[in-house]
């Protein structure tokens, strides 16, 4: 039996509404044409730049990490329809630290007599030993409540470290036309870099 041209229409028809809906969704090249670029010409894209579909009020990360004896910057561009004029963002140090873990351990061993002969009864002997579990402490270096809500940050590396970018939309206060429905939204993180320029005698 072959399908009615009436059909097939209406498969065309919801394919285009499926692409047409993801594709709202496609944030992947969105810092490329949205972020604005540093006017110094020394600085170059940095490859861990990247967007995102982002929902208002949850947090999002993007895990980094910055080289000693460069300078970065780092701005951030966002759908304001949804998300705002603004994001909330901060740069988190993780940092390995070691830490000392008592464990306890169970066993059964055999009861041996004062000739040193096996009983045939066996007991539960408790052993504690210390071991070294390492985690990730976080540590605020910047966060853009404590700067007037700045959009871009530069800073110069000393010494390599993991760094989390951490961004939350707020939102727009009254959503209107199309996006009154809408709680996602592209965010795009630029991350530039040059050498930290040689200055003073």
């Amino acid at each position: 039996m072959r399908p009615s041209n009436r059909t097939i229409l209406a498969a065309l028809v919801a394919l285009g509404l499926v692409r047409s809906v993801s594709g709202q969704y496609d944030c992947s090249d969105y810092h490329k044409f949205n972020c604005e670029r540093s006017t110094d010409p020394r600085f170059s894209v940095n490859g861990q730049s990247k967007s995102a579909s982002v929902q208002v009020g949850v947090p999002t990360e993007l895990n980094i990490i910055v080289y000693r004896g460069q300078d970065y910057r780092i701005s951030f561009c966002f759908d304001e329809r949804i998300i705002g004029d603004h994001v909330v963002a901060r740069l988190v140090e993780k940092v390995r630290v070691p830490h000392e873990v008592r464990v306890e351990s169970t066993d059964t061993v055999q009861v041996f007599d004062d000739n040193g002969d096996p009983t045939g009864e066996m007991r539960t002997v408790k052993q504690t030993e210390t071991k070294t579990e390492f985690s990730d402490d976080r540590k605020v270096l910047w966060d853009n409540t404590e700067h007037e809500m700045a959009q871009t940050v530069e800073f110069t590396c000393t010494s390599t470290k993991r760094l989390v970018v951490e961004v939350v939309a707020p939102g727009v206060d009254e959503p209107k036309g199309k996006t009154r429905n809408m709680d996602i939204g592209c965010v795009g993180i630029l991350i530039e870099h040059m050498p930290t320029p040689q200055l003073g005698f």
